[in-house]
Order: C-alpha cells, then sequence, then structure tokens
C-alpha cells in the first residue's frame, strides 16, 4: 500500500511540474562552464515580473579540490565567492524563443592562505614565493545577451548566454614568504601572464556561459 502511494505521489509531482511548464514563471540555472572554467559552481535563479521583465541572482562558490579541474596557478588552500543579481527584458515575449538582453552587477572575492605559486608586482617584476596570504577582489558590471532555448511542455533547457562590460580587479599578497625574482613566463596564453599582477586594475569584461534551465 504504501508502495503504490509513493508511486501515486511521485507521477502526480511530474504531471504537475509538467503542466505548469506552458506557464512558467521560475528559471533554476545551473552554469556548465563555471566548474571547468572558473572553479566554482554557479546556481541562479529569475522569476518572471510580467511579459517583459524578469529578474534574478546567480551565487557562486569554490574551494580546493571541489571542481573537475584545478586550473590556478598557485598551490594551496583557496575560497571564492560570486554574486550577480541581474535585471532581464524580453525582446519577444511572444515567441517560443525567447530573447532577452540584461544588466548585471557583479561581486567576487577570492582569498588564499598560505599559498605559493609566481606573480608579477606592480612594477611589473616576475617573482616567485614559497608561502603568502592571497586576496583577489573583483566588480563591475555587464550587458548580457541570452536565449532560452527550450520547448514548452518541457521543463529543461538551455540557455547561452554572451556580454560585455567593465569591472575593477584588485589583487593583494600579505604575510609572503620566500620571495625571490625569477624568470617571466615564455609560453602559455597571454592572458594567463598577468592574472595575478598584484594592484589595482580597471578594465573591459567578456562575459560567455552556457547554462542548464531547470522551469516551474
Amino acid at each position: 500500500m504504501k508502495k503504490y502511494l509513493l508511486l501515486s505521489i511521485f507521477f502526480s509531482f511530474f504531471e504537475t511540474v509538467y503542466a505548469q511548464s506552458d506557464d512558467y514563471k521560475s528559471i533554476l540555472t545551473v552554469s556548465a562552464f563555471a566548474p571547468f572554467r572558473d572553479q566554482r559552481y554557479n546556481i541562479g535563479y529569475m522569476r518572471k515580473i510580467n511579459e517583459r521583465w524578469w529578474v534574478g541572482t546567480e551565487l557562486a562558490y569554490g574551494t580546493d579540490k571541489i571542481t573537475p579541474v584545478t586550473i590556478s596557478t598557485f598551490e594551496g588552500k583557496n575560497r571564492i565567492f560570486e554574486i550577480r543579481p541581474e535585471v532581464f527584458y524580453s525582446l519577444a515575449p511572444q515567441s517560443r524563443l525567447k530573447h532577452f538582453v540584461s544588466a548585471e552587477v557583479f561581486y567576487l572575492n577570492q582569498t588564499g592562505k598560505n599559498i605559493s605559486g609566481k606573480y608579477y608586482d606592480e612594477n611589473d617584476v616576475y617573482y616567485s614565493f614559497s608561502s603568502a596570504d592571497y586576496k583577489r577582489t573583483k566588480y563591475g558590471l555587464n550587458i548580457n545577451y541570452s536565449i532560452l532555448l527550450h520547448k514548452e511542455s518541457s521543463w529543461f533547457g538551455f540557455m547561452p548566454k554572451i556580454g560585455f562590460g567593465i569591472r575593477q580587479k584588485n589583487i593583494s599578497y600579505t604575510n609572503m614568504t620566500g620571495k625571490e625574482e625569477d624568470y617571466a613566463p615564455t609560453d602559455g596564453l597571454p592572458f594567463d601572464y598577468r592574472s595575478n599582477r598584484q594592484g589595482s586594475n580597471l578594465s573591459f569584461n567578456f562575459n560567455v556561459d552556457m547554462k542548464f534551465i531547470f522551469k516551474f
């Protein structure tokens, strides 16, 4: 009896989800890129206000060894937190293929304890060090374009996103030991050379992602 009751509840739940998929007002998003590219997991929520306007936010969190790959140039304990509130405007609300333009502000905080590695200082001199505490903050504004790829009758879909904006990045090192001038890198991707440069930097920001979406 209990077995049939549980099955009944299970199928009723999915019938409700599918029934609401034609008139959904909420979307849960999960970044497909963040665990591999950014060393963190990114989960978001979007809420429909009316036919044109949606609001949402994304939260991301990462620590050492909880993501599938580690691409950091530092060895040691790291923690990353990020928040991204966002406002969406639907360009074609009556269309089955939804197009959004959006504005998002973002704030990222990364800390490292007893890390080791190499970096550029504010005078562009390249150093290696055996131990230091590390802090990186980044905040700014992006203008994005995204497409909602889904079937109206389905609760699942995809949302590719691309955008650009401006950001302020601040990086500092404290409690450093074993600091020695080193040879600057000559291989690898160009942006890897300066990604850990000490100091403050104002620059353009590029945003690209692919989201898994769950409608309800």
